[in-house]
């Protein structure tokens, strides 16, 4: 789940050009309730508020997925062919799909930022628990990730600063790699903790990366 938080409303209207169409994300921002139906409404009264034209609105289930922008500006090509600015209440991802789709004469408009890629722990709570680095430790650390859940990203145990199993940088949060330990000991993995890390690859996180699928889907 991509976690997003919403820009400040003059940093977004200062970037609005002419009238302006509303496109919402109904599974991301939707959680994070920055972007689904109840937060696209939101916005199309504030702007019409502010003496802004909206010129219709619409919640893509995922901005993210080409195939599904490019039906959602078919349905809607009348009303977007009058707007000047398109604004988009989703992650990069998302935004990027609709300058991928739409004319280049639309001004697209980003309302959200992007945070990082959360984990569900209801519906109210989400946690960072994968920083997407492209080089996973997961198996040689219990599936525990301490590039992301160790502030400091230390591959090679606890810092000295750890006190009573808890962070230095934050004393209510518990030290991943004494989570890491207690987890290796129950499965009695400790040789894999054991062995010395190397230096972490970040020439292998990518940017701009495309996953393309072989053969049928199931």
């Amino acid at each position: 789940m991509i976690v997003t938080k919403q820009k400040k409303l003059d940093e977004i209207i200062e970037k609005i050009k002419g009238s302006v169409f509303i496109f919402g994300c109904g599974i991301c921002s939707d959680t994070s309730r920055t972007g689904g139906r109840k937060e696209v409404e939101a916005m199309r009264l504030i702007l019409e508020d502010r003496d802004i034209a909206v010129e219709g609105t619409y919640v893509i289930d995922a901005m993210c997925h080409f195939q599904k922008v490019r039906k959602a500006v078919r349905d809607n090509k009348e009303v977007l062919s009058n707007a000047g600015t398109v604004l988009v209440l989703s992650c990069g991802s998302g935004v990027q799909s609709a300058v991928g789709v739409l004319p280049d004469t639309i001004k697209i408009v980003s309302g959200v930022d992007t945070v990082f890629l959360g984990n569900i722990e209801n519906l109210s709570s989400l946690k960072e628990m994968c920083s997407l680095c492209g080089n996973c430790v997961l198996n040689e650390t219990g599936g525990i990730c301490p590039v992301t859940l160790c502030p400091k990203g230390l591959l090679n145990g606890p810092c000295g600063g750890m006190k009573n199993y808890k962070c230095e940088i934050d004393e209510n949060l518990d030290c991943a790699w004494v989570k890491i330990y207690e987890r290796s000991i129950i499965q009695d993995t400790i040789k894999d903790i054991k062995k010395i890390a190397k230096p972490k690859d970040y020439s292998v996180k990518k940017p701009a990366a495309t996953l393309r699928f072989t053969g049928s889907h199931r």
